[in-house]
């Protein structure tokens, strides 16, 4: 009974033990908290260790740019106009001028070697033979026309002359009808004269009339035979005109870039003879992005505010369907020479946005293909031998100079921070700015004033940051 006893009071005590353990370590536990508590101290915050605490950054005061801005562009060269000749008569071909082979170069013919049908700058000759016989056979038709006419004018001249003694006739004999009248009332002459004396008075009048009849038909036959002879005459001009055509002359300066004939061939009215490309001039296609597009409408809108006239600009309405007729520099690399040539924004190449590249299409017309200027490593010559003309399918470079009419900001490369971001001090704390960047070809970047909360007079800050926030307290200098 005792042994029993002794064990259930182990027990006891074994579990006794395993609760006042842990209260006893908690208890401790609270208290040395409690203890290291009572003793920490409050650090001193000042104004003066926040200050030496704010991170070092370097900055640049930002200013006016008035060197402006260059666009620069890609483009293709193309033809500014590309006629097509046919044939507009029929007939055998007797002649081309050197066989009319793709890539001959053709020269535009006078009006006055056209007249007199020379044979200089005769590009193609179609049989005129027929033509000629046709021209030959009018003009007699005309003349026999003119004839007939001049033929009536003599007969209505002399049934004139008929028909005045007719008059003449007819008085004569009204006059001696009134002196019968009067014998008659006199008992004079009998009943017989009198009638003799009328009927001859009739005669007189019914011969004037019938003059007068044939005179009037002489009068609209020869009207009749003048509007013959004007048919004939329109009919002769379709005929001198049809064999004027027989001679084909190029109607500009070119070269040959289709050819669809060959001598002793025949040819239809409408047949295609060749394609000849203008080289007087020539167009560059290019693509400008929308915020390009949107800097030269500034820059139009600045000039006109400035009060200078822009060429083919009416109004407002126009203004937004023309591009400003800004000049251009084309330019192209070979051989290590740089080719310049002066061009002029022209149009648009249509309207609207190109759906795939959402660009806008545009037209540079460049008035002389030869190049205006030469540069050997930058530098202008005029020693360089065989200079390329600006043709069909050249891959350029455009250069749209805007000048003094755009507000920029400069501000280094090293103060843009991803997405056009920028940094930037006032009154010891960081703000940001997102700007639009309008050029990077210089050392400095060209930011568009009024695009963002960016002035002039700012500091942006030009030293990386580990991290930065709005309204966070920096210092301005030299970063470490």
């Amino acid at each position: 009974m005792s042994d029993l006893n002794t064990q259930k009071s182990s027990r006891f005590y074994k579990k006794l033990k395993h609760i006042l353990l842990p209260i006893f370590i908690l208890a401790i536990g609270g208290g040395s908290l409690v203890v290291l508590m009572a003793m920490k101290k409050e650090p001193e915050q000042n104004e003066k260790s926040l200050a030496t605490l704010a991170p070092l950054v370097s900055t640049e005061t930002i200013d006016l740019s008035d060197s402006g801005v260059t666009i620069t562009v890609d483009g293709i060269v193309v033809p500014s106009r590309e006629v097509k000749l046919a044939a507009e008569v029929f007939g055998k071909v007797l002649y081309t001028r050197d066989g009319c082979k793709v890539g001959n170069v053709v020269h535009k013919a006078t009006a006055q070697e056209r007249e007199v049908a020379g044979t200089e700058n005769l590009l193609i000759q179609i049989d005129p033979a027929n033509y000629e016989l046709e021209v030959k056979r009018l003009t007699q038709e005309h003349a026999q026309a003119q004839d007939v006419i001049d033929e009536l004018e003599v007969e209505i001249d002399n049934a004139k002359a008929v028909i005045d003694l007719s008059h003449e006739e007819v008085r004569l004999q009204q006059s001696h009808l009134r002196r019968v009248e009067k014998l008659r009332a006199k008992n004079v002459v009998s009943d017989t004269d009198y009638e003799e004396a009328k009927r001859t008075e009739l005669a007189a009048r019914n011969a004037l009339q019938k003059l007068t009849n044939e005179a009037d038909l002489l009068k609209s036959r020869r009207q009749r035979m003048v509007h013959a002879r004007d048919l004939v005459g329109v009919q002769l001009s379709r005929a001198k005109l049809d064999l004027s055509r027989t001679r084909i002359y190029s109607p500009l300066n070119g070269v040959i870039v289709e050819d669809s004939i060959e001598k002793d061939g025949y040819v239809k009215v409408g047949d295609p003879l060749v394609t000849i490309e203008d080289t007087s001039a020539v167009e560059v296609r290019s693509s400008l992005r929308m915020e390009e597009l949107y800097q030269l409408w500034q820059h139009a809108a600045q000039t006109a505010k400035n009060g200078q006239s822009l060429s083919n600009q009416v109004n407002r309405h126009d203004m937004g369907y023309q591009l400003p007729q800004l000049p251009v520099k084309v330019t192209y690399e070979l051989g290590g020479r740089m080719f310049v040539w002066d061009g002029k924004l022209s149009r648009y190449d249509g309207i609207g946005l190109d759906e795939k590249t959402r660009t806008v299409p545009c037209r540079i017309v460049v008035p002389d293909p030869r190049p205006s200027e030469i540069l050997v490593n930058g530098q202008p010559t005029d020693q360089v031998v065989g200079a390329p003309p600006l043709t069909r399918g050249m891959y350029v470079s455009i250069k749209i100079p805007l000048e003094g009419n755009v507000s920029l900001l400069k501000i280094p490369d090293t103060a843009i921070r991803p997405g056009n971001l920028i940094w930037v001090v006032r009154e010891g704390k960081l703000h940001s700015e997102k700007v639009r960047v309008v050029d990077t070809s210089g050392d400095l970047l060209l930011v568009e004033l009024g695009a963002s909360g960016l002035k002039r007079g700012d500091h942006a800050v030009t030293s990386p940051l580990s991290t930065a926030s709005e309204g966070m307290p920096v210092r301005e200098g030299e970063s470490e």
